[in-house]
């Protein structure tokens, strides 16, 4: 798997803030338009500056330090990198739908969802095979490619 480089946590954690403001911020808000005891609505204002303050914040430390054209160049995976990510994924995927095939009982649920585990699963095995390829394939390119092998 490739390894995750300090500007990528970085910029995960930054985005994990802004999501977790926006469903602080949407609350607030929510609890405003509810409030009528205004010494309440004086606090929920104070805190929607806070939450705007950090956006604000958020974003400057990601001007500043560059982190999203950083991030950008680092994510190009190696294909091998790529298809384990993609392998994992599907895996996670197969066994929810494993899981719920199980605990439900309605027959039209029930098929619509092992059809897609059968799906998801036709897919880990080409994807297994073509990991097993990448990983077969010598790391160091070779501009001789033999058909045969050769005895000697």
């Amino acid at each position: 798997m490739q390894k995750i480089t300090q500007q990528e946590i970085i910029l995960s954690s930054f985005v994990e803030a802004q999501n977790l403001e926006k469903i602080l911020l949407d609350k607030v808000r929510e609890y405003g338009k509810q409030s009528v005891d205004n010494q309440k609505k004086a606090l929920l204002k104070q805190i929607e500056i806070m939450i705007k303050n950090h956006k604000e914040d958020i974003q400057k430390a990601q001007k500043a330090m560059h982190i999203s054209s950083l991030v950008k160049k680092n994510i190009s995976q190696e294909p091998l990198d790529m298809l384990q990510d993609l392998l994992k994924n599907l895996v996670n995927i197969q066994a929810f739908y494993n899981e719920t095939v199980v605990n439900i009982t309605n027959p039209y649920v029930r098929q619509l969802f092992t059809q897609m585990r059968d799906d998801v699963m036709r897919f880990i095995s080409i994807l297994q095979m073509e990991i097993e390829s990448l990983e077969s394939k010598p790391s160091i390119p070779n501009n001789t490619v033999l058909n045969t092998p050769e005895m000697s």
